[in-house]
């Protein structure tokens, strides 16, 4: 299975993060999500995992034979985060085979107002 990876994203801490993509398979066909367990895991410049999939929300949207996937991180998962940039990676799982599916890198602003978010 081919690494496939995503346009590089502009996010901004402490707000609600939506990721969207769809999945292919190594011809380029959508990959079939049936029966698949996906988990998301967010890295930090210094190459530890910040964020991982209990953090996140991911969706399948539409049939699962479409590959189209929806990430969500709620704000307050994010809201520490420093500015920079982080590589966001998502493995995928279906019965015994596991696989690297996609990466991406993701450049995190800091949120202006941040300082004035309750703890």
């Amino acid at each position: 299975m081919t690494i496939s990876h995503h346009d590089p994203a502009e996010l901004m801490a402490a707000t609600d993060w939506g990721i969207d993509g769809t999945l292919l398979d190594a011809d380029g066909n959508p990959l079939d999500l049936t029966n698949a367990t996906l988990q998301w895991t967010l890295i930090e410049p210094q190459g530890l995992p910040v964020l991982h999939n209990g953090d996140a929300t991911i969706t399948i949207v539409g049939a699962p034979t479409a590959g189209s996937i929806h990430i969500s991180v709620h704000h307050t998962v994010n809201a520490q985060l420093a500015a920079g940039r982080y590589i966001d990676a998502l493995q995928l799982t279906i019965g015994d085979a596991v696989s690297l599916l996609w990466m991406g890198q993701i450049l995190v602003a800091a949120n202006p107002r941040r300082a004035a978010l309750p703890s």
